[in-house]
């Protein structure tokens, strides 16, 4: 643990990881009983959620108490991801069939079907071990105690209201995923850089997750923000769906042809699964086209407002001492124009605005009042 945290910000740690520690807890008899998959989902939501904090508020715990409950929580959230993917596509399947009006299609989607059903099951004895192993280990309780041993604590030393300290670090750590975000997004000109587009994700996810955890801090001035961000992340999320549907489809149809192939000495009768497979990856292709498409029409919505520049220019209002005059914006990132020179992106700033946020970033942490 960091002596130089203040109590503010342990405060603000210690309050999150209390409440993603206490709705993780309370989703694993449910996950036990395997009777609703939305106990998955819950779970895996505040695991993933517990990760970004303690990730984020690393100095305000002592590490050799969070690195047990980094790695149980790491653990369970690796079971539960393989769990909840599969629950989604078997779900998503169940809804194709019940909307199928091409009969030929239906021998394929249930051959998938079944085999995704019975994968999701041998999964469950993953699932429940690592529930197992996540209560053996006490790890949700102990940060539920900790951390109220730190809210009570903090609650006696200070008053309530956020310190400049809680300001500086939420305010950088928003700006340090922003940053992250924003140097994918040249990606957006190419439909096909799926490397890019999980990679681009993968950033706003953990954006999200920081703007989460910070904006109670903020008086209401990041809700807009969380709502853009998730609504981000949801389009990511699902182009990405779709590219692993593309992936896994063509793994299905070739093992499903080799064994039919091994067991007749001939492909012959593939035929009756393969209009199914061939359905379901034209559905899925052109899903993704449409997803992505809408991304980065609502992306260059987004960059027209000049809404990344607002969120930064608010953040770092917030950060500023009340004493020092506001920064000059000449050499800022211009995070929302359309490049007028030739070999820019249309859908954000050209990569020399991507450089001068990495300028101004290693300037903040060479002077962090600067």
């Amino acid at each position: 643990m960091s002596e130089s945290v203040d109590t503010s910000y342990r405060r603000l740690a210690a309050g999150y990881l209390r409440k993603q520690a206490k709705q993780l807890a309370r989703q694993l008899d449910g996950i036990r009983a395997a009777e609703d998959i939305e106990f998955v989902h819950r779970a895996r939501v505040a695991s993933r959620r517990l990760r970004a904090a303690m990730e984020m508020f690393r100095d305000c715990f002592d590490a050799r108490q969070l690195k047990p409950w980094r790695k149980q929580i790491r653990r369970v959230t690796a079971e539960l991801g393989n769990a909840r993917d599969k629950d989604v596509q078997v779900k998503f399947l169940y809804g194709i069939l019940e909307s199928l009006d091409q009969k030929a299609a239906y021998p394929g989607i249930v051959r998938l079907l079944t085999s995704l059903e019975r994968k999701r099951e041998r999964l469950q004895a993953n699932v429940v071990n690592a529930v197992d192993r996540l209560r053996a280990s006490g790890v949700p309780a102990q940060i539920q105690t900790v951390a109220k041993e730190i809210i009570a604590g903090a609650k006696a030393e200070e008053p309530g209201e956020p310190s400049p300290f809680v300001f500086r670090q939420t305010g950088q750590q928003i700006l340090d995923r922003l940053g992250e975000t924003l140097a994918y997004q040249d990606c957006l000109d190419d439909p096909n850089d799926m490397k890019r587009h999980h990679a681009m994700r993968i950033a706003a996810k953990r954006l999200r997750y920081t703007v989460e955890i910070s904006k109670d801090v903020y008086d209401g001035r990041l809700d807009e923000t969380v709502t853009v961000v998730r609504k981000l992340q949801s389009y990511l999320g699902e182009v990405h769906d779709c590219d692993v549907w593309l992936d896994d489809l063509e793994r299905f149809a070739k093992k499903q042809r080799q064994r039919i192939v091994k067991r007749f000495g001939h492909a012959r009768p593939f035929a009756s699964l393969e209009t199914g497979m061939t359905y379901l990856r034209q559905q899925r292709g052109e899903r993704r086209r449409q997803v992505f498409q809408e991304f980065v029409e609502y992306w260059q919505e987004l960059n027209r407002r000049q809404f990344w520049s607002q969120l930064i220019d608010m953040v770092e209002q917030r950060q500023r001492p009340p004493e020092l005059p506001e920064k000059s914006t000449e050499g800022r990132l211009d995070c929302g124009r359309v490049p007028a020179r030739p070999g820019g992106s249309a859908n954000g700033p050209v990569v020399s605005n991507v450089a001068a946020w990495t300028v101004r970033q290693k300037a903040h942490e060479r002077n962090p009042a600067r």
